[in-house]
């Protein structure tokens, strides 16, 4: 069990984190983004034409430059499997790349006579120089910043002999996070990002040493804690993904390095830079090829779920946590408490509002809660019939979770949609028996 001061420490640094966020946030700027060096953007550039002609161009352009520019379909596949986190550089991108610049930092640093405690001086501002340019050819996203915050954290305690907590390191690095862009702590990349972490952190010592259990477990229990952000994202519960997760990941991280070395040598030579994503390309193909593969059964496995009221969520979230880091009967209750909060997720039972307008169709649609978990969706009488792509069979899944509906009894249009249509939204859970009208 924690230290009861380490404890209180913890909870004054959430606290402060938070409070100097809504004060910032509410009386300076709310952006989420940091300016672009204009070299950057060039290198960006550079990258990105490189990456355009590769079989799997959109993965690759996420991994290098992180845009995440993506066709209806990939983004589609990626959400239904539960492969998001994939192509969000976030902590599984970052340490590859320090733990590469180490082993080349020091091996360099090896030949020069200097003390060692010099050495691992140099060592850090060399590391931070490197995860700086990191940062900004990436795309400067918050997970970046946050992993990489906790990541030289973790190295400047080092120099000075001490092993840190893990669970400190991670405070201070959301709070440099907060810090350093504003808004950050309310955006949803922020919260899954520490969400997960947090999970890992304390997860991956207790797991068995086998590799494969372990992936499945972490990708199971993540899973499960993104379940107070999965309505917003999916409106589902992917139950195939921690194992499309233990194939892809180990995929993933072969071609992750190659895609580092071409980010680093795309200012001294684009043929090397373009060989090394060349190689990425090649060995990230059977990656793509499984979340492929496995979007169909994964989106007939996938179960409803619902958005719920924010105090369901920090009660979920809280007792998930408090299951995970504390023992006894502290943790046996968390247990029960998380149990208990995880009904609503499914249900719904605490939505109140009867009429809800979409957000995810620009309010051209509502739909009507009738009782428990079922109720109706209509398209406004004088819009046009959205395009029915995969972003639309994503939209509507997802504005059935906003407004709380597990089972949709009906879908009003405005104008008569085929039976090829009507199959594909069946083959969604919550639009298994539902009946399709048109307002023609």
């Amino acid at each position: 069990m924690l230290k009861i001061k380490s404890i209180y420490f913890m909870i004054f640094l959430i606290v402060a984190i938070f409070m100097f966020s809504f004060i910032r946030n509410s009386y300076f700027t709310d952006s989420t983004k940091l300016s672009m060096p204009a070299f950057i953007e060039n290198l960006q550039n550079r990258l990105e034409k490189k990456a355009a002609n590769k079989k799997n161009h959109e993965f690759i352009s996420a991994l290098s430059i992180g845009k995440r520019d993506f066709s209806q379909k990939f983004r589609h596949d990626l959400a239904v499997t539960g492969t998001m986190h994939l192509v969000a550089i976030s902590a599984f991108h970052t340490g590859i790349m320090v733990l590469i610049f180490s082993i080349v930092f020091r091996s360099l640093l090896f030949f020069v006579p200097l003390r060692p405690y010099i050495k691992n001086i140099l060592l850090f501002f060399l590391k931070t120089a490197a995860s700086i340019y990191y940062f900004f050819i990436t795309g400067a996203s918050i997970p970046t910043l946050r992993s990489l915050a906790f990541i030289l954290f973790f190295d400047f305690f080092m120099i000075f002999g001490s092993f840190p907590h893990p669970v400190f390191i991670f405070f201070c690095s959301l709070a440099a996070v907060t810090l350093l862009i504003p808004g950050s702590s309310l955006s949803m990349s922020f919260l899954m990002s520490a969400l997960c972490v947090a999970t890992v952190l304390k997860l991956w010592r207790l797991l068995p040493k086998s590799l494969t259990i372990s992936l499945i477990c972490v990708s199971a229990t993540v899973n499960w804690i993104l379940l107070v952000v999965s309505p917003s994202l999916s409106g589902t519960f992917s139950v195939l993904s921690p194992f499309v997760n233990f194939f892809v990941i180990p995929v993933v991280s072969l071609s992750v390095p190659f895609v580092t070395l071409a980010q680093f040598l795309i200012p001294f030579s684009e043929t090397a830079a373009h060989f090394m994503l060349k190689t990425a390309d090649f060995l990230i193909s059977p990656a793509s090829f499984f979340v492929s593969f496995f979007a169909d059964l994964a989106e007939k496995t996938a179960v409803p779920v619902v958005q719920v009221p924010v105090f369901v969520k920090i009660i979920f979230a809280a007792s998930f946590f408090a299951a995970l880091y504390f023992e006894n009967k502290i943790k046996h209750l968390s247990l029960a408490i998380n149990i208990l909060a995880v009904i609503p997720f499914f249900f719904g039972i605490f939505s109140t509002d009867e009429l809800t307008r979409s957000e995810q169709f620009n309010g051209k649609a509502f739909c009507v809660k009738e009782d428990f978990n079922s109720g109706r969706i209509f398209f406004d009488k004088y819009a046009r019939n959205p395009a029915f792509n995969n972003y639309f069979y994503s939209n509507i899944e997802r504005f059935s979770a906003q407004c709380g509906i597990t089972k949709v009894l009906s879908v009003h249009f405005p104008d008569r949609i085929t039976e090829k249509q009507k199959k594909a939204l069946r083959k969604k859970i919550r639009f298994k028996n539902a009946k399709f009208y048109s307002r023609e």
